[in-house]
């Protein structure tokens, strides 16, 4: 298989955008402060329907193009709101839904995300969202929170806010286990850890150059250039990963299912790796208010709990495809 990685004119257009607006909007030091995000700029970026086709209601581009979004999304640590609403309005457009899906995609009603805890579930950063999508391994389902009776719990530090409300049947709206929706969820919750990935090595690069010690730049002490190179190469093995994967499930190729399960299993460990060894290189400042890159641990942490990979075992790899070796007399 061959194709062409290169981004196009119209793509380089649309991340120029989306970046644009994202540092406007959601600029990363919002998150001293952790109130849930106003997902209302996103909506009006159209960022909840861009890989929906126009008719729809959706901007009509492909999973490439809203993959690419979304990794800016975690550069930007842009609320898990922003994948459950886009992950929401398909779930309730498969469901028969149309009107909600549409409210989604305008940006008239939001959505959490959400993760089994028992007889409960615990709702990420609720802020005003009226619904939840909750991430339960290899299933998903779209429920009601709006009058939920909830209880605040514990989050991570300081970080991102964490509610509590019974888990009963009463308000589940869409549910699904669809092995292309799963597919679409993994991939933008991969693109968002990319995006975390990429932004803590960028930090730890900067910080290497300006920290001095003896007299240098700490980014001049071979530790230090071995901890960055490391972060360089994980989230450039995870860029190349989420390409495939995007192009794959887009172009429904007969890998795309192992190349999406390769993806998730990738993108947690290279997030959390990353955002570890940028701490390590910022030194006791990574743990500290003034420091970003423990937000970018948090969010990594999080965003690894919604769902699980599918077990890439039982799928056939692209270069090593299943086929049944015959007995040799």
């Amino acid at each position: 298989m061959t194709c062409d990685l290169n981004l196009s004119g119209e793509q380089r257009q649309i991340i120029d955008a989306a970046a644009a607006m994202l540092r406007t909007e959601y600029p990363v030091d919002r998150r001293r402060r952790w109130v849930a995000d106003d997902l209302a700029a996103a909506a009006a970026f159209g960022m909840f329907g861009l890989g929906l086709p126009e008719g729809d209601g959706g901007a009509g581009f492909s999973l490439v193009e809203e993959a690419l979004v979304h990794v800016l999304s975690g550069r930007h640590l842009v609320s898990s709101g922003s994948l459950a609403t886009a992950l929401g309005a398909r779930l309730a457009r498969a469901a028969g839904h149309a009107e909600l899906a549409d409210r989604l995609v305008a940006g008239e009603a939001f959505v959490c995300a959400g993760v089994p805890a028992g007889d409960s579930v615990l709702l990420m950063e609720r802020g005003e969202a009226a619904f939840a999508l909750v991430f339960d391994n290899r299933d998903f389902e779209l429920r009601e929170v709006g009058a939920a009776l909830a209880s605040e719990e514990s989050a991570l530090g300081h970080g991102a806010s964490v509610e509590r409300i019974p888990r009963v049947s009463k308000g589940v709206i869409a549910r699904s286990a669809e092995p292309r929706m799963l597919a679409i969820a993994d991939l933008l919750v991969s693109a968002q850890l990319l995006g975390v990935a990429e932004a803590v090595r960028d930090l730890a690069v900067a910080y290497a150059q300006v920290r001095q010690q003896f007299g240098q730049p700490i980014g001049g002490f071979q530790a230090i250039k071995h901890h960055c190179a490391n972060m360089a190469i994980g989230a450039e093995m995870l860029s190349c990963q989420l390409d495939m994967a995007a192009i794959a499930l887009r172009d429904g190729r007969e890998d795309g299912a192992f190349q999406v399960a390769a993806l998730r299993r990738l993108a947690p460990h290279v997030a959390l790796a990353n955002a570890r060894l940028s701490i390590q290189v910022h030194g006791g400042v990574g743990f500290s208010a003034e420091a970003a890159v423990h937000h970018y641990l948090k969010q990594a942490h999080l965003l690894s709990r919604l769902g699980s990979a599918a077990d890439i075992l039982d799928l056939p790899a692209p270069l090593a495809p299943l086929v049944r070796v015959q007995e040799r007399n």
